[in-house]
């Protein structure tokens, strides 16, 4: 039964109810969740120069939260 939690001050929280019986005791595998940077790095191949560029205009930047 995979689940997702988070850690937070010193102890991991379930993100949603687990189906478990009082004190029954279980085992746990921690795995690190990737965030969707570490996932899609490499996708997209493009030279440095024009992703900065793209990263510092304004144009793009405001264009995003217009609505």
């Amino acid at each position: 039964m995979p689940i997702t939690a988070i850690y937070r001050k010193g102890v991991i929280k379930p993100l949603k109810k687990l189906d478990l019986k009082e004190n029954e005791e279980i085992e746990i595998e921690i795995k690190r969740k990737k965030s969707v940077v570490d996932e899609i790095t490499g996708a997209i191949k493009i030279d440095p120069k024009l992703a900065k560029k793209i990263a510092e205009s304004d144009e793009i930047t405001y264009s995003m939260w217009a609505d």
